[in-house]
């Protein structure tokens, strides 16, 4: 199968197993920053600030500055509470608003889940071309030259 179809398989399953879950877990949360998170997992190490808030379990924080890294170029819209259903709402900046294809949605009792949803849900529509973004994944530096920097930070 090609990779962004795989890439879509894993997207879809994965938004499914958010809106199954009751709250955010250690393993959900794993797979989001592996799949839902290519900037984050091109870089030569996981950020330290991510790791931290992986720590104290501080989902909505992490979903919030997950969005902002892995979608530099869109906004969160909306998060409500409506009969104890949060829904966030992401869209690319600067569009209007009733541009309803720019828009990823997600609702969950749950309001990290909303947000890691909502996240997952933009990743998904950018695999299919659905939706409008500037911004690629970081590249992958090659070994060697990732340890001639480390090399050359230690002398």
């Amino acid at each position: 199968m090609w990779p962004k179809q795989n890439l879509e398989r894993e997207l879809r399953s994965l938004l499914s197993r958010i809106e199954a879950g009751s709250q955010p877990t250690g393993g959900l949360v794993s797979d989001v920053l592996q799949y839902a998170c290519p900037r984050l997992t091109s870089a030569i190490r996981l950020n330290d600030l991510v790791q931290r808030l992986v720590a104290a379990e501080a989902w909505v924080d992490l979903g919030f500055w997950l969005i902002g890294w892995e979608l530099p170029d869109w906004a969160i819209h909306r998060l409500s509470c409506d009969d104890s259903r949060w829904n966030c709402a992401i869209c690319v900046r600067g569009l209007a608003i009733n541009w309803i294809e720019d828009v990823a949605e997600f609702q969950h009792d749950n309001p990290a889940l909303a947000i890691l949803g909502a996240l997952v849900q933009a990743q998904l529509r950018k695999a299919q071309g659905l939706a409008p973004s500037n911004v690629t994944p970081f590249r992958r530096i090659g070994h060697s030259l990732a340890n001639r920097m480390s090399r050359d930070a230690e002398r």
